[in-house]
């Protein structure tokens, strides 16, 4: 646990101690940003195992998870379905506005809430949150206004750096690993 949190300031462990809830872009966060259409149409993403091995563990540990997403798809549907996320409320154009009602539907405070995303159309929701993270391969203008910029390029980790560092940060990252 003291490995993981050596790695941040004091201020972004104080800010992932109070978190309750992450919600994730997907394209770009959960996703390398690829999309691919095969010859038929149908829509092909790479999605991280080890960034869905954690969320499964932010659930027991009483994290709301989920993703808000700009576009809309089957195949996100389908991996957050089986990654059992709270919610996946897809094709959004002001994410701001939909962070904004999860918190008042869930009773959360901006410090409360870690937001996740790569570009423009997150910067909204990254004002209105406690702890805002870009992945490593963000353009240097969403970097700017991020608490963090994630040691991980999108696809390849974020999810997981973000969810360490929350549970080490409220002490229960240690419980997981004991098993």
């Amino acid at each position: 646990m003291k490995k993981i949190l050596a790695q941040y300031t004091k201020e972004q462990v104080k800010k992932a101690a109070q978190i309750k809830a992450i919600f994730f872009d997907v394209d770009g966060v959960l996703t390398d940003g690829k999309i691919i259409y095969d010859a038929n149409g149908k829509e092909i993403k790479n999605f991280n195992v080890k960034d869905g091995q954690i969320i499964s563990h932010l659930r027991k540990a009483g994290i709301l998870v989920g993703a808000i997403s700009g576009r809309d798809s089957v195949v996100t549907a389908n991996r957050a379905a089986e990654l059992k996320f709270d919610f996946c409320h897809q094709g959004i154009v002001d994410k701001g506005a939909v962070v904004e009602k999860l918190a008042a539907h869930h009773k959360l405070k901006a410090k409360e809430m870690a937001y996740v995303g790569d570009d423009i159309i997150d910067l909204v929701a990254f004002k209105l949150v406690g702890l805002a993270v870009c992945p490593a391969d963000a353009f240097d203008y969403i970097k700017d206004k991020v608490d963090l910029i994630s040691k991980y390029n999108g696809g390849e980790g974020v999810v997981r750096e973000v969810g360490d560092l929350v549970l080490a940060a409220q002490g229960k990252f240690e419980k997981i690993l004991k098993g």
